[in-house]
């Protein structure tokens, strides 16, 4: 033992003669340090295996060098199938005390033969597969796993245990128990083995005898003199007599039985041995089929799964590129329109300018592109919005109150502030039976313009109370109360019940309603009044468009 400050041997002395350092606290541990690796040795003799390894970690703790505890350790936990952990305890003993280590000896024999640590590998793999088995239910695969892998490597201790286990949850006791028993003879005092006996023992009311020790009757008697058959020799005085045997011929019944009494033992060897043998092999094959069968199966499975996955993974892909290259043609689409529009502003042609800017996909514009749609559109906005008022408003009159909507919710997308479009649009989504979205658009009028909405009563066709609610409530939190000659952020001006709205177009009032001019291309008689249909009234009823 040497001084940890400068490596000088110790003495008996309880201080270093080369540094002159105290060190009773170093010699202390290393003492305890032996003294467990003593209780750990002492453990292992009596097959104590689970104390030998406490006791073993525990002296490592105290003092890491101590390379006898560590040697010990690695072959505890190569005689309870752990050949990993003991591998790696007996490099790091190596690696500490390189010349003279009884490590060397393990490692060099455990590496000559190849085939022995392939099979070490074969069983980890299985012990893992056969644990992820049990994570996945699949019980039955899992002690087909584990039954290889204790046949490979009978003293693995937790293959032991996770096939009792299994069976303890299958209600097979008596499996269970014979295997805890033979984890028992490999270590008497594995708490796990003993719990998992005690579950066995309180399942089936029995006790299991964990006695492994055999003892053998052996009789005092003298041993009885055998026959020799051939010639009898005895002595003479100084002289050896050799007697030749007595022949007997036997006669032909005698020989007729014996051969007969040959070929019926001869028959009960064949029936008691090679029959029952021949059918376990039979058999044992037949179940290797099976389990190869099953194995390949669940490989298969696990295969299959992994090319759906991929080919799931690459659907995915395929659809991301058709709906890329779809975004790709429409935006494409969309610039040949806008250079159309474009054309067609350049040559003065402002109403085939909107027509064509209708068409085009405001989202799918993007850097210049999005500039020069916003400059046109800014350019030709009123003209967009007359021509979609005005076929909106002749589809509408014509009774084709689905066209209508459609290009009478573009005006209002157009130029959200004229009064006229959303009402127009109301009364389609109203007579196209379309509740939701009349009830939205009558909402959206009353909030945005409240005037209006009170001059022609437009609460009354909300069929949802709660939609007017909503929007009363914006109305209250969103400002306080609405100023009844400004319709706020419409840019609309409203005289009580007579309004004048100002969309560029010239337009007359008459009592609570208000008829655009322009309207239907001119076609319209200013001079009467208009329900809440949008249907001219006389005074005869309503007249027809």
């Amino acid at each position: 033992m040497n001084c940890i400050y400068c490596g000088t041997p110790l003495s008996s002395i309880d201080y270093c003669t080369g540094c002159g350092a105290d060190v009773t606290i170093q010699k202390r541990t290393v003492r305890i340090s032996n003294l467990l690796y003593n209780e750990g040795l002492e453990k292992a003799t009596v097959r104590d295996l689970s104390g030998a390894i406490s006791c073993l970690k525990r002296s490592l703790k105290f003092n890491k060098e101590n390379v006898d505890a560590r040697n010990l350790l690695g072959l505890v936990y190569y005689e309870t199938g752990e050949v990993v952990s003991a591998l790696s305890e007996w490099v790091i003993s190596k690696n500490t005390v390189s010349e003279n280590n009884a490590a060397d000896v393990y490692i060099s024999k455990l590496q000559a033969n190849k085939n022995k640590l392939e099979t070490i590998n074969q069983t980890i793999r299985k012990y893992n597969q056969a644990l992820t088995y049990c994570k996945q239910d699949n019980e039955d695969m899992a002690i087909i796993q584990l039954k290889k892998v204790l046949s490979q490597n009978p003293n693995l201790i937790k293959g032991y245990h996770l096939l009792a286990l299994i069976y303890i949850r299958q209600q097979e006791y008596e499996k269970a128990r014979r295997l805890l028993k033979k984890a028992a003879k490999i270590d008497t005092t594995n708490t796990t083995t003993l719990r998992y006996l005690h579950e066995v023992e309180e399942a089936t009311g029995v006790s299991t005898n964990l006695n492994t020790k055999k003892f053998r009757r052996h009789s005092n008697a003298e041993e009885k003199e055998h026959r020799i058959l051939g010639p009898i020799t005895y002595m003479s005085g100084n002289d050896t007599v050799i007697q030749p045997a007595t022949f007997r011929e036997s006669s032909t019944t005698a020989t007729f039985i014996n051969i007969l009494l040959g070929f019926l033992l001869g028959a009960a060897m064949i029936w008691f041995l090679a029959i029952p043998a021949n059918t376990r092999k039979i058999n044992q094959q037949a179940s290797q089929q099976v389990t190869d069968a099953n194995t390949k199966l669940a490989s298969s499975t696990a295969q299959v799964s992994a090319l759906e996955s991929q080919i799931e993974d690459y659907q995915k892909q395929i659809d991301e590129a058709n709906n890329s290259a779809t975004a790709s043609k429409e935006q494409a689409d969309g610039y040949d329109l806008l250079l159309k529009a474009a054309a067609e502003f350049i040559s003065g042609n402002q109403a085939a300018t909107g027509t064509t800017l209708a068409d085009v996909k405001a989202d799918r514009m993007e850097g210049n592109a999005k500039t020069l749609y916003e400059l046109l559109n800014n350019s030709v906005k009123s003209t967009i919005y007359s021509t979609q008022y005005s076929e909106g408003a002749t589809a509408y009159a014509s009774g084709d109150y689905k066209t209508a909507a459609e290009k009478l919710k573009q005006a209002t997308q157009t130029d959200p502030s004229q009064y006229q479009a959303w009402y127009y649009l109301a009364f389609a989504y109203y007579n196209l039976s379309d509740t939701e979205n009349a009830d939205k658009t009558f909402a959206q009028i009353v909030k945005n313009f409240p005037a209006e909405s009170t001059r022609d009563s437009l609460s009354q066709y909300i069929s949802d109370s709660s939609v007017l609610n909503s929007v009363t409530a914006n109305n209250t939190t969103a400002g306080g109360a609405v100023d009844g000659n400004t319709a706020e952020g419409m840019g609309q001006s409203t005289e009580g019940a007579d309004q004048t709205l100002t969309d560029g177009s010239a337009q007359t009032t008459y009592g609570d309603n208000t008829v655009d001019q322009n309207m239907y291309g001119g076609y319209l008689d200013t001079t009467q009044q208009v329900d809440a249909y949008g249907n001219i009234i006389t005074d005869n009823g309503i007249t027809t468009w």
